[in-house]
């Protein structure tokens, strides 16, 4: 099964991360230690110069 959504990146300690939303983990009943893969595209220009 393959899910899409879009995700503001916040900091975390010294990386970056983002959220699963909580309906994604119940479609793709997700698990700790479970291996998903990530596709990452950026659909909006930063405002910082």
């Amino acid at each position: 099964m393959k899910e899409s959504f879009v995700r503001t990146i916040r900091k975390t300690g010294t990386s970056l991360g983002i959220n699963i939303p909580p309906e994604i983990i119940k479609l793709l009943e997700l698990r700790e230690d479970d291996i998903v893969r990530i596709e990452i595209e950026k659909v909006k220009k930063s405002g910082k110069n």
